[in-house]
């Protein structure tokens, strides 16, 4: 498999797992064309052959609808063509000028479909409760899982658990106990972090909803304790990097031997700070299962971008059929 980055800088070839040929963009991020992604209508049942279930039930972050619908179409509305990840952001972003389009760079208030907190959703609760808020504006918005420091039976950490469940259920927010599972996992197998949706967690990895095409990047505890109060925060639009893979994935080669790759190939903060969008032919997606893609956007982390995300195609769409039909 070889790979093509894309940056504000120029980048050196290097040599080994992966080769890259680094053209050089001195003035402006880069800007893809348009993608236009062809909207579908999200079925009752994903499954051709089991109705058991509606989709609502399959994934219960649906239930409110409109606002995560399958497959949602990104037109550019104006000449000014945007990458997915700004398309995503003018979805999100609040208080835009009308007619302005948002691209990197831009500073913009945002409010996030979906804000996942974990075992730290205690110290949030402090910083919230300390700025005079009571109630969490949206809790439908809110995710709270229990899963860093599970194996700590210590009265110090059941009292944390304890102070976590009660405020979840007092706030009327998501709650996943300790044993349910990784919050990152639960944001993706549940359908929080859905396709073409922006999603925030007080937790660095999650970069990794980009492999099921969601921009999810992080925020620190004040910020998530701002988005409980009033549904929103702010970013500054990263600048972008596009990561072309082309071939196709080696037998025995996983996502995460590319993402290692990656950060020993290019390990000069050649990404540092940038929103990546990986692209590629359709073969050589079809080479990356939405599991690697999920293990490649995870760790774009430590990669030191701010999100990894991945196009939104047939896929993705087969993979979370195929979700949908085992959870029927």
């Amino acid at each position: 498999m070889a790979m093509t980055i894309r940056t504000g800088r120029l980048l050196a070839r290097r040599t080994g797992l992966l080769r890259a040929s680094l053209p050089l963009r001195t003035s402006l991020p880069l800007r893809a064309s348009p993608t236009q992604i062809r909207s579908l209508t999200l079925p009752r049942s994903f499954s051709t052959t089991v109705r058991s279930r509606n989709d609502a039930d399959v994934f219960p972050s649906l239930k409110e609808g409109p606002a995560a619908e399958f497959l949602s179409t990104y037109q550019t509305t104006t000449r000014i063509p945007q990458t997915l990840t700004e398309k995503i952001v003018q979805k999100y972003a609040v208080g835009v000028a009308k007619g302005k389009v948002l691209k990197s760079g831009d500073y913009v208030t945002l409010q996030p479909h979906r804000c996942m907190t974990h075992d730290n959703s205690w110290p949030v609760a402090l910083k919230f409760m300390s700025i005079g808020a009571s109630k969490i504006h949206n809790p439908e918005q809110i995710v709270m899982t229990l899963d860093h420091d599970v194996q700590n039976k210590s009265e110090k950490n059941l009292t944390k658990y304890r102070q976590i469940e009660e405020f979840a259920k007092k706030q009327g927010v998501v709650f996943y106990p300790a044993g349910r599972g990784i919050g990152h996992q639960i944001m993706v197998e549940e359908g929080y972090a859905w396709p073409g949706t922006l999603a925030v967690a007080s937790d660095s990895h999650s970069n990794m909803y980009g492999g099921v095409g969601c921009l999810g990047t992080p925020v620190v505890r004040t910020d998530a304790a701002s988005i409980w109060a009033t549904g929103k925060t702010w970013w500054q639009i990263p600048p972008i990097a596009k990561v072309t893979f082309t071939g196709t994935l080696p037998q025995g080669v996983t996502g995460k031997d590319v993402i290692v790759a990656l950060c020993g190939l290019f390990n000069n903060d050649e990404v540092l700070n940038h929103a990546i969008e990986f692209a590629g032919s359709d073969a050589t997606l079809r080479s990356l299962p939405v599991d690697d893609r999920l293990a490649i956007a995870n760790m774009t982390t430590e990669w030191g971008a701010l999100s990894g995300l991945f196009p939104i195609d047939s896929i993705l769409h087969g993979w979370l059929r195929m979700k949908a039909t085992e959870a029927a």
